[in-house]
């Protein structure tokens, strides 16, 4: 079992190591079941080049293939959607999280913190794992990619030059939100400030909202460190 899920590991991380096949499972999650050239058009590729990524995202399960009748009658459309496999690799990545933490017996929140931190890196090279500098928008883009393995959706609200506002309407920590909803809220910060300090960003995370403390979403504003921050 262990290694059958590596091996599902690797073939994810090939799959979206490429922005291209990225961005195309982006569209499916957001517009369901498309055809290549449908998935062609919103991506702006050739067809062939589309088919391609497809096929990619389906060896490495992350889409699956069904047909779709045609309202005018003829031959049913091959048309290619998005799988919810983000939910297992969230799942494996919060067990071990919490695993991590009940090795370390009662560590001090700072330790918490830090294998929070280091797990939100090891997602991020995982799914990305090309050293190019991006822009902050572009990080801001594979932070909500890395988020979505561990959440059901994070939007952008509100950006800046600086900083983006997100919300969540999950909690990828709600197996302990509803028992110590300060150590999931602090296990989330770290979490998102992992992930972009393997992006390149040097960010801090400030919290808004909280599901854990009873609010309907979680709001974060992830800020780059400058002037005038601590």
């Amino acid at each position: 079992m262990a290694t059958e899920t590596v091996g599902q590991d690797a073939a994810v991380a090939r799959a979206l190591a490429a922005p291209t096949r990225a961005a195309i499972l982006d569209h499916l999650r957001a517009a369901g079941p498309r055809a290549v050239k449908e998935v062609a058009d919103a991506v702006g590729v050739h067809a062939n080049v589309a088919r391609g990524h497809l096929d990619v995202l389906v060896s490495a399960g992350l889409a699956s293939v069904s047909w779709r009748r045609n309202s005018s009658g003829g031959r049913p459309a091959k048309v290619y959607e998005a799988t919810p496999v983000h939910v297992e690799d969230g799942t494996v990545l919060v067990s071990d999280i919490l695993a991590s933490l009940i090795e370390a017996a009662a560590p001090a929140p700072g330790t918490a913190k830090k294998i929070a931190e280091q797990a939100g890196e090891r997602l991020a090279r995982r799914i990305r794992p090309g050293e190019e500098k991006l822009a902050f928008s572009e990080q801001v883009e594979w932070l909500q990619r890395a988020l979505a393995h561990v959440s059901g959706g994070v939007r952008v609200a509100a950006r800046g030059d600086d900083w983006v506002e997100l919300e969540d309407l999950d909690c990828p920590f709600k197996g302990i939100a509803a028992s110590h909803p300060e150590i999931a809220c602090s296990l989330d910060k770290a979490l998102k400030e992992g992930i972009m300090r393997a992006l390149g960003a040097d960010t801090y995370v400030e919290q808004v909202t909280s599901i854990a403390w009873g609010d309907p979403s979680c709001r974060d504003v992830v800020r780059l460190r400058g002037k005038g921050t601590t």
